[in-house]
Formats: C-alpha cells, sequence, structure tokens
C-alpha cells in the first residue's frame, strides 16, 4: 500500500507519496482544482493500485479533495492539524516546510491515523453552524472593543455607532441557523431534546456535525470524534492515560456538548449526583464537566441508534436552553 499526503493550501496542494515503510518515493505540487486533484490521484492509482489518500483539516480547502477521492472511490483519511504539528515537531528538528508536513502527513496516514472522510464532510448544515459559531465570536469581539472605547473615555454616545453591525451580525447567525435547521433531520431533533441540557439551538448543532449517526459503530467512536476522548501514552509495555483530551475531532461538536453538560449537571439529578461525585474526589470543574459531556454523548448516541425519547429519572427537571 502506498499513501499520498497532501498539505493542502488555498491555491495549491504540496504532495508527499511514499511507501509501505514510509519512505518518500515522489514529490508532487497540484493545483487545488477538481480537474488537476482527479487526474494526479488516477494517475498514481494507475501504477499503485493500493492506495489511500491523507490530508489535515483546513476548514473549507480541503473540501475539492474530499469530492475527488469520494468520487473516485479512494480512502481519504483527516487528520487534526494538532497531530501533525506535533509530528513534525518531534521528527523534524527545526526545521518546516510544505514538504515536510506533506510527507508528515502520509507517514501519519500510513500508521493509521485520522478519520475517515465521508459524505457527511461535504454537509451544508455543518458548514452553517460552523460559521455561526464565528459570526457570534466576530459579534462578541466588537463588544469588547466598544467597552474598550467607552474605559477610554470615549463619548458614551460611541455605542450607537456599534447598533447596526451588532444587528447585521445577530441576524447572519439567526439566519444561518435557519438554514441549518431546514436540512437536518426533524425526528432526530425532537428525539435528542429529550435528553436534559439540549435545546434547539444545540440540537441543531449537534446533528449538523454529527451527520449520519450509522458511521459510528459505538459511542467511543462518537466520544473520540467529538475530541472528548483522553489521550493515551505508551511507552514500552506501560500504557497511561492522563486528563487531558486528545481534541481530535470537531471544535464545534464539542463546544456544544461542553455547553450542554453544564446545563445538564445542574437540572439533571444522576448528572449532578455525577458530577458532584467528580467534584467531590478532587477533579476541578472543567475535567468534571467534561465526564458529563461523555456522558451525554452516551446517551446522544443510544437515542439516535434506538431512535427512542430518553426517560428521565428521578424527581422533575427543567431546561434553560
Amino acid at each position: 500500500m502506498l499513501v499520498l499526503g497532501f498539505d493542502v493550501a488555498k491555491d495549491k496542494l504540496d504532495v508527499a507519496l511514499v511507501n509501505r515503510s514510509g519512505q518518500l518515493k515522489d514529490r508532487y505540487l497540484v493545483s487545488n482544482s477538481s480537474k488537476d486533484l482527479t487526474k494526479l490521484i488516477k494517475q498514481v492509482g494507475t501504477k499503485h493500485p493500493k492506495l489511500m489518500v491523507g490530508c489535515e483539516a483546513t476548514g473549507s480547502y480541503h473540501i475539492t479533495l474530499i469530492k475527488v477521492c469520494l468520487d473516485l472511490g479512494i480512502e481519504l483519511r483527516i487528520l487534526n492539524p494538532l497531530m501533525t504539528k506535533q509530528y513534525t515537531r518531534a521528527t523534524i528538528r527545526g526545521r518546516k516546510t510544505d514538504l515536510d508536513d506533506a510527507l508528515s502527513i502520509a507517514r501519519l496516514i500510513l500508521r493509521g491515523e485520522g478519520r475517515l472522510a465521508s459524505i457527511s464532510d461535504l454537509s451544508l448544515p455543518k458548514v452553517y453552524v460552523r460559521l455561526a459559531t464565528k459570526v457570534v465570536q466576530q459579534r462578541q469581539a466588537l463588544d469588547l472593543q466598544k467597552q474598550f472605547l467607552i474605559r477610554l473615555g470615549a463619548n458614551k454616545d460611541i455605542s450607537g455607532l456599534f447598533i447596526p453591525a451588532t444587528e447585521a451580525l445577530e441576524q447572519l447567525t439567526k439566519d444561518l441557523r435557519g438554514k441549518a435547521f431546514k436540512d437536518v433531520n426533524l425526528a432526530d431533533y425532537e428525539l435528542i431534546q429529550s435528553i436534559v441540557g439540549i435545546g434547539s439551538t444545540t440540537a441543531t448543532s449537534i446533528l449538523a456535525e454529527i451527520g449520519d449517526i450509522r458511521r459510528f459503530p459505538s459511542s467511543k467512536q462518537l466520544i473520540a470524534y467529538a475530541g472528548l476522548d483522553p489521550r493515551v501514552k505508551q511507552s514500552g509495555t506501560t500504557l497511561n492515560r492522563n486528563t487531558k483530551l486528545t481534541k481530535r475531532g470537531s471544535p464545534e461538536l464539542r463546544r456544544c456538548l461542553f455547553l450542554c453538560a453544564n446545563t445538564a449537571r445542574r437540572y439533571d439529578p444522576e448528572l449532578k449526583a455525577y458530577y458532584q461525585n467528580k467534584r467531590d474526589q478532587g477533579k476541578a470543574y472543567t475535567p468534571s464537566v467534561v465526564a458529563v459531556a461523555q456522558k451525554l454523548t452516551n446517551r446522544i448516541y443510544a437515542v439516535l441508534t434506538r431512535q427512542t425519547p430518553y426517560v428521565i429519572t428521578g424527581s422533575d427537571t427543567s431546561r434553560t436552553h
């Protein structure tokens, strides 16, 4: 088996081809267009039928590569950029070029790293919810700048200058989330809101990020996709886990699950007790909420795979999302 590692940029992609031993066989430079990517992959695939492709998640620049690989039936694995960065630091001292990145990506894919790309990576709802989150962040940054000007002594009437921009960003956020909602499965949307902590906004975002639940063999894979699984360190025959998260999956899904868990640990009797138990063990706030988020993810997986609502046990609860 040979692996093509793509270091993706807006216009060009640096490509490294390695054999099963990780040795560099060839290098390429190709434009980020469907036509040129198809030509390259077909050309290499003709010589090497057992071919796998890998790249980093880059926001939107790797979308064309995903489409080409899906059309050609070529397996494509997507890496978290943090993984490539750590690997490069450990193996290429003090040197970093795009070609080095392409080689690192290829070797990581050869080791079985990364997640398999699927049609859900081209999902518009996922793009909508991620863009909506970025717009919210822009609005928050604008509010901070307004407060900064006021603290510097600017006339308080300066606040009025920000109103049109703030209102426009709020409307854009609402419109993007509305578009995402139209494309999610309505039955699933209702089902996951039976889980305490998940409301209308977070339900849309969670479903958009998950896509087809059937692509996850178990809840463990869904937890890993959200980047909520702990890092594993191995030295010789010793295998240890630490409290830091891999953060290799979807940042948007991880953010939503954390927000939902923070609500659930207050209003769901079982999760409230679970959270308090973690705190009593000496765990800090964030690791304790993450533990709740993991349990919440198990519930989401069960609800979506069984297609039955979650039944709340214990006393009455209320929801704030």
